[in-house]
């Protein structure tokens, strides 16, 4: 089962630092690259400048054998949002699954592509962090306000058996110049495990 330090938070059992090469792999084609958090919490900090700059931080990778969508009950991040100037400004969350090249594929290098969002009416209160989960009822229970997904996008054909090809929690390369954001764990849950995958994203 999924355990807790004196905080009442879900001790992580993985750790990605921003200088690894790990790191590197998760935070991948971000612009800018993400730095340590200038108000000294634990963290990714990104803050962008112009353009269309946008994180994707690239959080599974297969083991021994694939993930099915079938098997994941849960998706999740813990964050806080420092500016807001409308909905581009808050993170998300997108799945995307293993292509099969017979002409039913959405992407060129996927098959499915799913999307978690806040809705409109999701309360953001700047620089608190907040967890963010693609259920209701989150099964690991951070002590910060609790946030649904529940604007889910989908493109392609989403078979429950499809195999995932990737994780990610990203910001809208719409986002206004000065966003700023800080991710702080990334994970998801199984349907046959009690324990989750928490991942812990150090600067």
């Amino acid at each position: 089962m999924t355990t807790y330090n004196s905080d009442g938070i879900p001790i992580h059992n993985s750790k990605v630092v921003v200088t690894s090469v790990d790191g590197v792999a998760v935070y991948a084609d971000s612009m800018p690259v993400p730095v340590s958090d200038p108000n000294n919490r634990k963290g990714w900090y990104f803050a962008k400048t112009a353009g269309a700059e946008k994180f994707n931080y690239y959080y599974y990778g297969q083991g021994n054998r694939a993930l099915r969508l079938q098997d994941v009950k849960e998706y999740y991040f813990v964050g806080a949002v420092y500016t807001y100037a409308n909905h581009a400004s808050i993170p998300f969350i997108n799945i995307y699954t293993k292509p099969l090249g017979d002409g039913q594929d959405a992407g060129a290098w996927y098959r499915t592509k799913i999307t978690y969002y806040p809705s409109t009416s999701t309360l953001i209160q700047l620089g608190i962090k907040c967890q963010f989960s693609s259920l209701a009822t989150t099964g690991t229970r951070f002590p910060y306000s609790q946030h649904h997904l529940n604007v889910v996008l989908v493109n392609g054909p989403n078979a429950q058996s499809e195999e995932i090809l990737t994780m990610s929690v990203q910001s809208d390369s719409s986002a206004d110049n000065g966003a700023r954001i800080l991710i702080s764990h990334v994970g998801y849950a199984l349907h046959n495990r009690d324990e989750s995958v928490n991942i812990l994203l150090s600067a």
